[in-house]
């Protein structure tokens, strides 16, 4: 069996991709600062998020697991060759409109229609930062993965048939591309699982070049 990922994120989604093709997920959600810096590119701002969120609850298992700076030494210099929880992963997803309008989730009804109005019959990008961390080693991967997603074109009184399901609130664009919302998008280019919130692919690789063997399920 594998040994556990830690999630850094209190995202369903995430973690239920992970759970499916086997992982052992302990989810520790972090709340941080998610306000843009200004003129910041999307991707670094995903990537900024995905890093921000891993080393933030590195740091809470640091101080939990290994309480006197003598232990998060040796863990820090690689001789604690046991270790509960090795593995953090993070990550962090926004929507891009019209080359560089960036919109997260909606905080309100209004803002939902508005999103989902502006994307329809329109082309988009999903783009997800993900930051994987070895606390064994104190070192990090770090990613951006892109896919491109057309909508179809919605009238006003399908948004709001569609916004009725109650699935949008806390999705970035206001659509699910997994669930219900599946059926207004045309075409994707590049990874589904991005669109859900979770590159597999990408962070799988990533997982091997770094070692992770431990916590991979295959």
């Amino acid at each position: 069996m594998p040994g556990q990922l830690v999630l850094a994120s209190a995202s369903p989604r995430r973690r239920e991709l992970l759970e499916k093709v086997g992982f052992s997920v302990k989810a520790m959600p972090i709340h941080i600062d998610e306000e843009p810096r200004p003129e910041e590119a999307p991707e670094t701002y995903v990537k900024r998020m995905a890093r921000t969120k891993v080393l933030s609850v590195v740091e809470r298992i640091q101080q939990t697991l290994y309480p006197t700076e003598a232990e998060a030494q040796r863990l820090r210099s690689g001789l604690m060759r046991e270790t509960p929880l090795r593995w953090v992963l993070g990550a962090d997803t926004t929507v891009v409109m019209d080359g560089n309008r960036t919109c997260g989730k909606p905080r309100d009804h209004e803002e939902a229609v508005e999103i989902l109005s502006a994307l329809a019959g329109q082309e988009h990008c999903v783009i997800t930062g993900f930051c994987l961390y070895d606390m064994r080693k104190s070192k990090e991967g770090l990613q951006a993965v892109t896919t491109i997603v057309r909508m179809k074109p919605m009238s006003r009184v399908e948004i709001e048939k569609y916004l009725s399901v109650g699935e949008s609130m806390d999705k970035a664009g206001a659509y699910a591309i997994q669930g219900v919302g599946a059926y207004l998008v045309e075409q994707i280019s590049g990874s589904y699982t991005n669109v859900v919130g979770l590159p597999l692919c990408q962070v799988v690789e990533m997982m091997t070049e770094m070692g992770a063997t431990d916590v991979l399920p295959f």
